[in-house]
């Protein structure tokens, strides 16, 4: 789809149109610049080593261009997913990379999420960012609460809510001092659309707790420098195909770009609330 067609009212201090421009010239800089051990902007030279950025639920649509962008600007990634063949994907489709590692692991339970923790400390030490595109399409389904079984409700929740709970007790420990903690939800949170309530409230929900984490982590006794904690809300479908065309729809590599940034500065992203949303919803 056409850059332009997207609308980001985070509240950074950027140029729109940096943000919006993904040209092939500007693909190939960065490529180029990342072959030498740089980055286009500086976000991931200014350590040595490279900076670990730790993507959980990085097969998925968003957590995938999430993964592009970041090696593009020379992070080390490590792309996390519970499929051991989906992790084989990623590594087929960026092979020759430098700075990819991969790893199975899940946040389903505490005790789950802690051996992630384990694990990536163990193998890559304390990351400088970690992203949350955690997201589960069968729970997705249209419901009525009316008619809905109580239980039905709280799978939902289970699944796209209390995995950002799971995730974010176990994973922002783990985070160098200063590190940057971001997830994702919709932005049903602010209508509600026939039959799909329940996506509304667990997106509400999850406005609430990255609200609480930002505010928690800021206060955290005896921290030098807290974690920033972030929520990227997407309002619209995200497009995985660069040739769909729709007010309705984001790209999803703009996304991949936000989150480099904010990663890269996030001072210019204030936050903790930021979004992106599609013409439709602009």
């Amino acid at each position: 789809m056409c850059a332009d067609a997207v609308y980001d009212d985070s509240r950074s201090t950027l140029a729109r149109r940096e943000f919006l421009q993904l040209t092939a010239a500007s693909a190939a800089t960065a490529m180029a610049v990342r072959a030498m051990g740089a980055t286009t902007d500086g976000s991931a030279a200014k350590n040595t080593p490279r900076q670990t950025v730790c993507v959980l639920g990085a097969s998925g649509h968003v957590g995938g261009a999430i993964v592009t962008a970041l090696l593009s600007a020379g992070y080390h990634v490590t792309a996390i997913s519970r499929s051991a063949g989906k992790l084989q994907s990623i590594q087929s489709e960026h092979e020759g990379a430098k700075g990819l590692d991969t790893l199975m692991g899940d946040v389903s339970s505490d005790t789950a999420a802690d051996q992630l923790r384990a694990e990536i400390l163990s193998r890559f030490g304390r990351p400088s960012a970690i992203v949350a595109a955690l997201s589960s399409p069968a729970a997705d389904a249209p419901m009525r609460i009316l008619d809905t079984p109580t239980a039905k409700l709280r799978e939902a929740f289970n699944s796209n809510f209390f995995s950002h709970v799971t995730a974010a007790v176990a994973l922002i420990p783990s985070l160098q001092p200063g590190g940057v903690y971001i997830g994702f939800s919709g932005g049903l949170a602010d209508f509600v659309v026939p039959n799909m309530g329940a996506l509304s409230m667990t997106e509400s929900a999850l406005r609430s707790l990255y609200s609480v984490l930002a505010a928690e982590t800021r206060d955290a006794k005896g921290s030098a420098s807290p974690a920033e904690v972030r929520l990227l809300s997407l309002y619209g479908l995200v497009a995985t195909d660069p040739t769909v065309k729709g007010d309705v729809y984001i790209d999803a590599r703009q996304i991949g770009i936000r989150v480099s940034e904010i990663v890269g500065r996030p001072e210019d992203f204030p936050g903790p609330l930021l979004a992106i949303k599609s013409k439709q919803y602009s």
